[in-house]
């Protein structure tokens, strides 16, 4: 089901966003699989069904930074630019 999702730590700090037009739970493995800001801090994840989860994720982003005046510590260390070659030896497993 598509998506918005937050994962926190153990305090329930608030460490990422982020959206899925897919598949929320697949996502959130992939993330606790590969990047290590969330492998050893998250805990606690929350998820919201969302028909436009890119432009719900903008929004609770917009929303973290108003009032934090920062990104979440780990939507900072993952990089949200993607350019084609990339994604595709990220699909295709290649490397």
């Amino acid at each position: 089901m598509p998506g918005v999702y937050e994962l926190a730590d153990a305090q329930k700090a608030l460490l990422y966003i982020g959206q899925s037009a897919k598949d929320v739970p697949n996502r959130i493995r992939q993330h606790l699989i590969r990047h290590t800001c969330l492998q050893a801090r998250a805990t606690y994840w929350r998820y919201i069904f969302s028909r436009i989860p890119q432009a719900e994720e903008e929004v609770h982003l917009r929303r973290y930074l108003s009032r934090h005046g920062d990104l979440p510590p780990c939507n900072k260390t993952i990089s949200r630019e993607r350019d084609g070659k990339k994604r595709y030896r990220e699909r295709s497993r290649q490397k």
